[in-house]
């Protein structure tokens, strides 16, 4: 148990002191100045008037607090090694006295929070006994959920009689939709403490939905969110002391939960760095693969998917970023669901030729509008070996989908092949060397004449040349239809034989679009 120096100079700055400092240390309580000290120890803070010191300074080092009845001799500032806190004898001493008090009472009931909660770890403790202990301490209601939200543990929570949310979570055993969702949203309110402070990330305040404030503790291992372990400011107010005693709380949580029965995840980490190997291509030899996938008990079907999907800016955080990878762990049943350069990638495997059925999909689709995603879809594949260039599909689906301000929230690759070509030559060369002279002409008439002639033209090749389907798509006469096609035929020439030149003039239809959707010049 100890307090720094520079720690109660801080507590004591709202009182008019003057500070001198020659080296910040450690205290681990304080005493009584009076003229028959004659030894100092350094790890003490030592509180009298200015009149109780000694006329000279003492050669060792000493901390103290001074009452200033006397002016304070220039030898204590020039020639002394001590740390002077000198109090103004206009300040309330008492309040002082108070403050240092209660700062080295709650190091010691930190302490003993610590001793018990080591205790108990070493008994082989649950994650109850933890609870159990933290409410003992600390006073107010504790609930501990996982990433997905879900109930895990809680102290105290049967107390509470007009807090909803909390009542809801443990009869239920998760939290309600409209928590989910405001958090997810950002309309819940959300304190993080300061970037400066040493307990940036690890604790933050919650109110809105709540009739109580509440204090939500991150459970992290390796930096990656385990559960959270919220504080509800139910019976006392919450001090900066507990929301020290909450965040040790959650480290002897996090030792527990690692090697518990009751970790709420599924996941096997040795399948997440598999995949992550994969995509970055560190594992290149197919017996290798395999023996790993085997060894990992990595069973899939022949047919593979790379899902991708892409979380908006506000969904970006750590802590919304592995809730929705839990969520797409529920949701498709597989443990081979990784977080991946922000990105939440999963390996998807199934039995027939098709991904999803249309009621599987509008599901999917549901979901990732729920929390405002977009998902790229690679092709099928078959060997894991390919992994990655699969991968590579999804993140082009998702650009091209950003590109041409697309409102869907499930691009497939093969909706964008051509397209993707397209681009890629775009790159190198303006996209109007692709559009086929039929094409400009035809635009050109259009323009001249107010006619729709190259609209006409792409729905009757989309409808492989039926006059019966196209005039219908178009809404007009089967007999205007005939006359459009018989005019293309004279002013252009085309030949609806050759499927090549048919194949030209509906890639120009393609390049025009794109050209129009993501706005290039030519």
């Amino acid at each position: 148990m100890s307090v720094q120096f520079s720690t109660i100079t801080g507590l004591l700055d709202k009182f008019s002191i003057k500070v001198h400092l020659k080296e910040d240390c450690e205290l681990i309580g304080f005493r009584y100045l009076n003229k028959d000290v004659s030894v100092y120890l350094s790890d003490y803070l030592y509180i009298g008037k200015v009149s109780n010191l000694a006329k000279m300074p003492s050669s060792s080092r000493a901390n103290y607090m001074l009452y200033e009845d006397i002016p304070l001799s220039p030898l204590y500032k020039q020639e002394s090694t001590s740390n002077i806190i000198l109090v103004s004898n206009k300040s309330d001493i008492t309040s002082i006295i108070d403050i240092l008090q209660d700062l080295f009472d709650m190091e010691i009931k930190m302490v003993n929070l610590t001793n018990k909660l080591l205790e108990l770890c070493q008994e082989g403790t649950t994650i109850q006994q933890l609870l159990d202990v933290g409410y003992e301490t600390l006073g107010n209601p504790l609930l501990l959920v996982d990433i997905s939200l879900c109930f895990m543990a809680h102290a105290g929570g049967n107390t509470i009689k007009n807090e909803p949310l909390w009542e809801w979570t443990l009869s239920k055993g998760y939290v309600t939709e409209a928590y989910v969702n405001s958090i997810m949203e950002n309309k819940i309110d959300r304190n993080i403490e300061s970037e400066h402070n040493e307990n940036s990330g690890l604790i933050l305040w919650e109110s809105g939905l709540l009739n109580h404030r509440q204090l939500v503790g991150r459970v992290l291992k390796n930096k990656q969110p385990l559960a959270y372990l919220k504080m509800l400011e139910y019976n006392k107010p919450i001090t900066k002391y507990d929301e020290q005693m909450l965040i040790t709380l959650c480290r002897f949580l996090s030792l527990t939960i690692k090697g518990s029965n009751e970790s709420f995840s599924s996941t096997n980490p040795l399948v997440d760095s598999f995949i992550t190997a994969l995509l970055n291509q560190k594992l290149y030899d197919h017996d290798a693969i395999s023996e790993r996938a085997r060894a990992f008990n990595l069973k899939l079907y022949d047919n593979l998917y790379v899902i991708t999907i892409e979380l908006n800016d506000i969904n970006r955080n750590e802590d919304k970023i592995y809730y929705l990878k839990r969520k797409m762990q529920n949701y498709f049943n597989r443990d081979t669901v990784i977080i991946y350069d922000k990105y939440i990638v999963v390996l998807l495997d199934v039995k027939g030729e098709n991904i999803f059925n249309e009621s599987e999909l509008n599901l999917f689709g549901k979901l990732l509008e729920k929390h405002n995603c977009r998902a790229g879809i690679s092709k099928v594949f078959h060997n894991l070996y390919d992994l990655s260039e699969y991968y590579k599909q999804t993140i082009t689906s998702l650009s091209i989908g950003n590109q041409i301000h697309s409102s869907e929230r499930i691009l497939n690759y093969n909706d964008f092949i051509v397209t993707h070509m397209i681009l890629s030559f775009g790159d190198k060369a303006h996209l109007k060397i692709l559009v086929h002279p039929i094409v400009k002409l035809l635009i050109h008439i259009d323009e001249e004449k107010n006619s729709d002639f190259f609209k006409t033209l792409c729905a009757y090749l989309k409808h492989n040349q039926d006059v019966t389907l196209t005039s219908k798509a178009l809404h007009i006469h089967y007999n205007t239809l005939k006359y459009r096609i018989k005019r293309i035929i004279e002013l252009t020439n085309i030949d609806f034989n050759n499927s090549e030149l048919l194949f030209e003039v509906q890639l120009s239809e393609k390049v025009l679009k794109l050209v129009k959707q993501i706005g290039i010049e030519n």
